[in-house]
């Protein structure tokens, strides 16, 4: 009797940490909500270790992350697939091939990015994505805000006609060049 109550009020923890998750739009994997390990048994006791997991940026925050996956391939400095999708960088432009600084762009993203974790925050203000049918969004490559990065380096800029709709224009990165 001991053991169903144990797994029902387990259960019970389980289900409120989901539907809080949902509630507060911090949809993550189940395997990053929490784990639970048995630790130790006596008198026909089982002490049970629970240990919360939540998915985080390097900030700190609870992640937006929607899309994580290796990065495949390189196109230019603010265009990249994600396990076959292709994203292209929120509110950053960065040259395009035969101008000045694309292979200096390109390169940068492939050293940071290129068959590494690479996760997606879709920006909320383009979620149709762009007219090439792309995801739009903040890429994060091992942890590292690719979008704010090219532009600490001073290898893209701020395509400001999409400050208005992108839920990223009052970053760090972006706040200079959206007001």
């Amino acid at each position: 009797m001991q053991k169903i109550s144990t797994c029902y009020v387990l259960g019970v923890v389980f289900v409120f940490l989901i539907s809080q998750l949902v509630v507060s739009g911090h949809l993550i994997s189940i395997d990053k909500v929490y784990s639970i390990s048995k630790i130790s048994q006596g008198e026909n006791k089982e002490i049970y270790k629970t240990q919360d997991i939540l998915a985080q940026n390097q900030n700190g925050n609870t992640s937006d992350i929607e899309l994580e996956g290796i990065v495949t391939k390189v196109i230019d400095g603010d265009t990249l697939d994600i396990n076959g999708i292709r994203i292209r960088l929120a509110i950053v432009d960065t040259p395009e091939r035969g101008q000045a600084g694309f292979d200096k762009a390109k390169n940068f993203v492939e050293s940071l990015c290129l068959g590494k974790k690479g996760e997606l925050d879709v920006d909320n203000g383009q979620r149709r994505g762009d007219r090439y049918g792309r995801e739009v969004g903040v890429v994060y490559c091992d942890g590292v805000n690719i979008n704010a990065k090219i532009m600490a380096n001073k290898m893209a800029r701020i395509l400001t006609e999409f400050c208005d709709i992108s839920e990223f224009s009052k970053e760090n990165w972006t706040a200079s060049q959206c007001q």
